[in-house]
């Protein structure tokens, strides 16, 4: 009788269990809950683990023998079937190819396992893909073979210059998918793994190394190899077809109804659209805010009929260049609209034809209210003929410059002080204002200009200028300085006035007041010359008398 293998005198000692292990190929046995029962030797070294980590749904769940899949493989060998699937170790990511087989009578679980020897498998793999992707889809569409772990392992030229990576470097594509779309198929995917479905296609935005968002359309399917490469028995093949013009156009048609309609609906804008002879077919509810009207009042009207008869014309004109699509120079109008109250509203309105792809004859007419801006305008335009009325009664010369005295505005009355044009004086353009004042006054300008900037000297000055003719006019300049916020100043404004006149009147005065004086003087010297006078006069007159009386009566 032929001993059986355990009955080897010798066999269970130490020493021939453990040569007896190590010729064994790598085995882990387990219980049917998947609880390590046995691990060899050759299995612990292949793994680098020890016995109590190589527990079966502890160890080998991964991102692409998910726990999930785990356990369908582990039923399924639990019903008798041989199933095969491929991991990899933990610690250097080694391939393992693996079996399970499930043995009924011993309620036990053998795994088998060995290194994958994949190099060439791997090779073959890309050539066989890179073969059908050409048969099949040419260079027109972007290609990638991904790993479970979603490692692009290869990829063709198109989708590298799409991301804008090297066509010979591995990488994540979970890197180059927009964070927001990286879960979107996650349950297709799993599918994909199970065999629930056989391919899916699905929409997704990548960002390219230069921040690019692209859209694709990325077809996915699953190759199922026989042995693994890499540590891997499924594959993902992945065609992406560049979507963004599409996208974009299709994303603007999407949203173009709605926001056009939110648009009409609560813009503050007149919007009406007409038949190509002008009848109003469609008024935005705008039309009751700006004008009054409901829109049931104003359809079948004539637009025209709501324009001022001063503006009539001008309207007219622009609608038939509207409905001809020409381009004026000028694409707005303002004109006048009559309101239901009977006041009348200033718009500016614009308008364009409907491109022919719509198939809508007629013209769309937008408008705003401009009503406050044309009577400021109006009030503007009266302060200013006021002011102009202002400046030109003025017995002198408005002002404004510059701080090296270059006149930026200077009213008419200047000709009649100086004999020149005001447009001389205008920007330097004949000639410069500092041009005109005396050599010996040229300091009172600098000083007062000084006076104005430091500590906004506002004390007239006077001095005097030299005309066209050559003759010198007293000029007395009043001007205020203009600064801004900063404190810097921005220009002079001020007024300067012929004061001539006064100038000759206080010299006569003066001359007057001097020859006065010398008046004064003389009599004040004659007053104090009478006494001396009169008693040198009566001398002469006394001194006679005595003489006669001596004569007449000696020796009194």
């Amino acid at each position: 009788m032929v001993p059986t293998f355990w009955d080897i005198p010798g066999i269970h000692s130490h020493q021939a269990l453990e040569v007896l292990e190590r010729s064994l190929s790598p085995i882990c046995i387990y219980s049917d809950r998947g609880q390590t029962i046995y691990a060899s030797q050759s299995f612990l070294e292949l793994l680098n683990a020890s016995t109590e980590e190589v527990g079966f749904f502890e160890y080998f769940p991964s991102g692409s023998t998910p726990l999930v899949m785990l356990d369908k493989l582990w039923k399924r060998a639990l019903k008798g079937e041989m199933v095969e699937f491929c991991s990899k170790t933990r610690d250097d990511w080694t391939g393992i190819e693996c079996s399970l087989q499930f043995n009924r009578d011993a309620g036990l679980m053998v795994l088998k396992a060995k290194a994958a020897n994949s190099n060439a498998s791997r090779q073959t793999l890309i050539t066989e893909y890179e073969q059908a992707i050409v048969r099949l889809y040419g260079s027109t569409l972007a290609t990638a073979l991904i790993n479970p772990e979603g490692v692009v392992i290869q990829c063709n030229q198109r989708l590298s210059n799409l991301l804008g990576v090297s066509g010979h470097e591995n990488f994540h594509l979970e890197t180059y998918i927009h964070p927001d779309d990286r879960l979107v198929d996650t349950d297709l995917r799993q599918q994909l793994l199970d065999g629930t479905i056989d391919t899916y296609t699905i929409e997704k935005r990548l960002v390219a190394k230069n921040q690019e968002v692209i859209w694709v359309n990325v077809n996915i399917s699953l190759i199922d190899l026989p042995t693994c490469v890499d540590g891997y028995c499924k594959y993902f093949v992945a065609l992406f077809e560049d979507i963004t013009e599409s996208r974009k156009i299709y994303n603007a048609l999407i949203r173009t109804e709605e926001k056009w309609k939110a648009f009409i609906l609560k813009s503050p804008y007149l919007f009406v659209q007409t038949s190509p002879n002008g009848q109003i077919v469609y008024a935005s509810p705008a039309i009751e805010q700006l004008l009054g009207y409901q829109e049931e009042e104003l359809l079948g009207r004539h637009v025209a009929e709501l324009i001022h008869p001063n503006n009539f014309n001008e309207f007219e004109l622009a609608f038939q260049l509207w409905i001809n699509q020409v381009q004026p120079k000028n694409p707005g109008i303002e004109c006048w609209w009559r309101a239901k109250s009977g006041k009348w509203i200033s718009l500016y309105s614009q308008g364009q034809s409907f491109p022919s792809i719509l198939e809508i004859n007629g013209v769309v007419i937008t408008g705003y209210n401009i009503t406050d801006r044309k009577y400021l305008e109006a009030e503007l335009k009266a302060s200013q003929e006021k002011l102009q009325s202002l400046i030109l009664n003025i017995p002198g010369a408005v002002f404004r410059c510059d701080t090296t005295y270059t006149m930026k505005y200077l009213s008419n009355g200047i000709n009649a002080i100086t004999g020149y044009p005001a447009s001389s004086f205008l920007d330097n353009q004949m000639l410069s204002y500092l041009s005109i004042i005396h050599p010996d006054d040229i300091s009172i300008i600098t000083n007062s200009l000084i006076q104005s900037v430091l500590d906004r000297y506002r004390r007239p000055i006077e001095y005097r200028i030299i005309d066209v003719n050559g003759c010198i006019h007293w000029i007395s300049e009043h001007k205020q300085g203009v600064f801004d916020s900063q404190g810097n100043l921005l220009w002079l404004d001020g007024v300067l006035l012929d004061i001539s006149d006064r100038k000759r009147a206080e010299a006569k005065c003066k001359q007057t007041e001097v020859e006065l004086h010398r008046c004064q003087a003389i009599n004040r010297a004659m007053v104090q010359m009478i006494p001396d006078l009169i008693h040198s006069s009566c001398l002469k007159c006394i001194s006679p008398m005595v003489s006669s009386v001596n004569e007449t009566f000696p020796g009194y």
